[in-house]
């Protein structure tokens, strides 16, 4: 399942396994469980989701039960997870509240991690007797989120904000909406997979870009592998790799599946057969480059040099069934020259179950078939227009000659549940090679992209320092014809917080973005965009960039803000990434800028163990409500006026810029004299004077004063002043 479990229970479950676990050392054990421990395990299998209880002491698997079936357990685990009252949420909140504080702690996009945590909290309520408490005593104190030791936490908003994947819909007005009509719009999946020669490739380079790592030595292998494909003197074996490539099937799964349901049919065959001869013709080519590449030492090991010879005794009955074919043919000629003068031509011809049978088309319509019974002929059957018989010939071909045919089949079906149970027992051997080319084609991939596009190799660290030189937006610099890149520097000497303020549409979101997709790239082994980048390894990317509001989260667009926040503040770690675009503009601007120096305080209070935090605000006074620290450093997107015309230069530099409200909106065209009352309204704010409402004249309320359809006054009621009806 995508989120999982506290790190106490990874040391738990390597405490009762035989088997060697990797476990994150970092955590430290908990010395207070010295207990029989149980361990409940998530289950999904033919469309359902259930849980099982296992019992360490005992080795034992109990209750393996199916809670809900996959296609409703989302919406039932959700229901579930949101009625949870948590110990860590002491008070007793209403519905609405505790809904809010369960979205803090987990991510409900995350479809299977929901319906992992309901089928637990499921299995809880029913079996709490196996842990040997009673029911009331059964508390669930806090629902954590944590990730693999080597794979960095990204959530769903991150991936959206991104456009690590877009989808859309199909052109076609009749096919959209349609989940096999989607398209792949503009992203980085969409701009590397353009390259990919393979739907292996593919396949591999989604689940790669899904599962950002933070191993080094992962990723330097990876890096290794697209520098060895940029240099010219390996062209031309590239390009014969890629050529190869194209040949590979395209879901090998689904294939050995239809193997192993007996459903394979000829095409399959032939798709395996390609597939496994270019996976070693692939290994084949490979072998003067191994030395310069571990992915292709790693090829090496997972392809057999053992080859399995032909099947010599189906060979032996097929060279018979040619000789056959010389003797029917033979007898064919003799049986031709005892015919009557009437019929030209005849054949011989075998049918399974039949033998060997004499074919004549019909010398005339309506003719008799028993015409030739007194020459040997036994009429058989009449098909098409020919008549078959059986003669003595055909009785000496079926005693010689026997129903190879039929031997033939039989013999080729063994071999084919042979073959089957062979390609099943040993499908590992032939994924492996096939994992390993469909991560060359997508490091392939991402080499082409990053020759063409100018990227650079990054250096990682485990030091959390970010010194990234000339960085640019990948996606944006193939929209826009020029592209101004800007620099980064956090962690070590460099400041961890940077406090970006700037007018709508100078460029701090694109900013924002191209910091995290620098990141986010360093992590699958890939190239950047950068004239030089050096990359500190991070725990986790967290982002308040957008709010997806939906029917089925009874959240606004600000509570959805808040609670991506507070998951990063629950989750981020000192290495941890964490961009903030305008955040506390969902509510008014003392309660916005009072929620965002809260957060901002919480993270600086870290000291040095503060994550490195990117925001961008237009609260300019922000300043005046944090502390003056080596930790903060004020950032603005550059500008020029030139004859009263704002400019953007989109040129990261240091200080606080101003909003320059009034010039965008002249800029979009907003009424002049809205503009205008706007600018002495701001004026009356700034030097603490009273508004002054607007003067109308006197020919303007008489007019205003015309249009006003006034009914006939009736008894006891008393009219204002007309001055009170015109103002």
């Amino acid at each position: 399942m995508s989120l999982q479990c506290d790190s106490i229970l990874f040391k738990l479950i390597r405490k009762g396994c035989d088997g060697d676990t990797e476990i994150d050392e970092s955590v430290e054990d908990n010395n207070e469980i010295e207990q029989p421990i149980n361990v409940l395990c998530i289950i999904h299998k033919n469309g359902k989701v259930g849980s099982a209880y296992y019992n360490f002491q005992e080795k034992l698997i109990y209750n393996k039960t199916f809670c809900f079936t996959f296609f409703t357990a989302y919406e039932i685990c959700k229901a579930i997870i949101s009625q949870l009252n948590l110990a860590s949420n002491a008070e007793e909140p209403s519905e609405v509240k505790r809904e809010v504080y369960i979205h803090s702690l987990i991510n409900f996009e995350h479809r299977l991690s929901i319906q992992a945590t309901g089928a637990l909290i499921k299995y809880l309520d029913k079996n709490w007797a196996f842990f040997g408490i009673d029911k009331d005593d059964l508390q669930y104190l806090q629902i954590n989120q944590v990730t693999r030791k080597d794979h960095i936490l990204v959530d769903t908003a991150s991936f959206n904000a991104l456009h690590i994947f877009s989808q859309r819909g199909h052109d076609a007005s009749f096919k959209r909406g349609l989940q096999s009509s989607s398209r792949e719009g503009l992203s980085v999946y969409k701009l590397f997979s353009a390259n990919c020669k393979s739907r292996i490739g593919q396949i591999t380079l989604r689940n790669i870009l899904l599962n950002p790592i933070k191993n080094i030595e992962e990723l330097n292998k990876r890096l290794d592998f697209i520098n060895f494909v940029l240099q010219p003197s390996n062209k031309d074996f590239i390009e014969c790799l890629q050529e190869n490539m194209k040949q590979l099937g395209n879901d090998i799964n689904v294939i050995l599946t239809r193997i192993q349901n007996s459903r394979a049919n000829d095409r399959d065959w032939h798709v395996l057969y390609k597939t496994i001869y270019h996976t070693i013709f692939i290994n084949d080519i490979s072998s003067p480059y191994r030395e310069k590449s571990m992915l292709l030492m790693e090829l090496q090991d997972t392809v057999s040099s053992d080859l399995v010879g032909l099947e010599n005794s189906i060979e032996n009955e097929k060279l018979r069934q040619q000789d056959i074919a010389k003797d029917v043919t033979a007898a064919a000629r003799f049986t031709a020259n005892d015919l009557p003068d009437f019929l030209n031509e005849c054949s011989v011809v075998y049918l399974p179950e039949m033998g060997h049978l004499i074919a004549i088309k019909e010398w005339e319509p309506n003719c008799n078939p028993e015409q030739l019974q007194d020459l040997g002929f036994q009429f058989m059957f009449t098909l098409r227009n020919m008549i078959h018989y059986k003669n003595p010939l055909c009785v000496e071909l079926d005693k010689r000659l026997g129903d190879i045919t039929a031997e033939i089949i039989d013999h080729e079906n063994r071999i084919l549940r042979r073959l089957s149970g062979f390609i099943l027992k040993y499908n590992k051997d032939i994924r492996e090679p096939l994992k390993i080319i469909g991560l060359m084609d997508c490091l392939i991939s991402m080499a082409i992209t990053a020759s063409q596009n100018m990227y650079v190799r990054p250096s990682l660290n485990n030091d959390s320092i970010f010194e990234i030189e000339d960085s640019r937006h990948l996606l944006m610099e193939h929209i826009i014809t020029q592209f101004q890149p800007n620099s980064f520097y956090s962690g070590g000497n460099y400041s961890h917080m940077k406090i970006i303020t700037g007018p709508n549409g100078s460029g701090k979101s694109v900013y924002l973005k191209q910091i995290a997709l620098i990141v986010f790239l360093a992590h699958v082994g890939s190239y950047v965009p950068a004239k030089n980048a050096n990359i500190g390894v991070v725990h986790s990317i967290h982002s308040r960039m957008q709010a997806t509001e939906s029917a089925s989260v009874r959240l606004s667009a600000f509570m959805i803000d808040v609670s991506q926040i507070t998951q990063a503040l629950n989750s981020g770690k000192s290495s941890s990434l964490i961009l903030m675009d305008e955040f506390g503009r969902g509510t008014t601007d003392d309660e916005g800028m009072s929620l965002l120096v809260g957060v901002l305080r919480q993270f600086l209070d870290r000291k040095h163990a503060c994550p490195h935090v990117v925001l961008s605000t237009h609260f300019q006074q922000i300043t005046e409500h944090l502390p003056k620290t080596s930790l903060i450093e004020y950032q603005k997107m550059d500008h020029s006026k030139d004859n009263g015309m704002l400019y953007f230069l989109y040129k990261v530099t240091e200080g606080v810029s101003n909003s320059f409200a009034f010039d965008i909106a002249e800029a979009v065209g907003l009424d002049k004299d809205v503009l205008t009352r706007a600018r002495e309204i701001m004026d009356c704010l700034k030097h603490n004077k009273p508004i002054r409402p607007l003067e109308r004249n006197k020919s303007f309320r008489a007019e205003n004063l015309t249009e006003l359809d006034i009914p006939e006054p009736k008894k006891g009621i008393i009219f204002f002043n007309i001055n009170r009806i015109c103002c």
